[in-house]
């Protein structure tokens, strides 16, 4: 009996510790919202989930940039971030595998007002006048990154110290990608690969 009760004990305890769900490393920050931009006309879609997010192929009906913001927590006062970005093998590029990345100083998107009946949709589909809020908030070119996948990003091109620069403590920081040359395709899983925002 002696030797059955530590054996009990330690499959209970093993049997929990395997149950522990395993925890987001805390420095990572994953983007608050993303916003998928058609050039030519003017839409925009939040969170577009399974679709194509970065396109050039010579149709400009069909070519989109993406806006990807971040909340950078107080926490982050003095410190360093460093913008990420990851694919895995289920995600798309293609073509050039290549995005210019620009920093967004008004990187929130449109508002709209709560006495709109049509709010939601409008965020979906809003006018070109609204969603030009978001693409006219355009500001450094910070570099371009070349990646795969799977793979991690390479930056070819890097501008202002990045990947790396200063936390923006407790304000929102935004990021668009734009692909580079005629043809290229990028998809990412939003929330779980692509860009994120790593606090040093």
């Amino acid at each position: 009996m002696k030797l059955i009760i530590p054996t009990l004990l330690f499959g209970v305890f093993a049997a929990a510790s395997a149950i522990v769900p395993v925890r987001r490393d805390d420095s990572l920050l994953w983007p608050y919202a993303t916003y998928r931009y058609w050039v030519q006309t003017g839409r925009w879609k939040e969170d577009p989930q399974d679709q194509l997010l970065v396109v050039k192929n010579g149709n400009q009906a069909e070519e989109t940039t993406t806006i990807v913001t971040f909340s950078i927590p107080s926490s982050a006062q003095g410190h360093t971030c460093k913008l990420l970005f990851d694919l895995w093998d289920r995600d798309v590029s293609t073509g050039s595998q290549q995005a210019d990345v620009f920093t967004a100083t008004k990187p929130t998107g449109a508002t709209f007002s709560a006495n709109d009946a049509d709010s939601a949709a409008s965020l979906q589909t809003v006018s070109k006048e609204t969603a030009e809020v978001i693409v006219q908030s355009r500001n450094e070119h910070v570099g371009r990154i070349q990646v795969t996948a799977p793979g991690t990003a390479n930056w070819i091109q890097s501008y202002h110290g990045y990947p790396e620069f200063a936390c923006p403590a407790g304000q929102m920081v935004g990021f668009e990608f734009v692909g580079v040359n005629d043809q290229v395709t990028i998809r990412w899983d939003i929330g779980v690969t692509g860009p994120r925002v790593q606090v040093l």
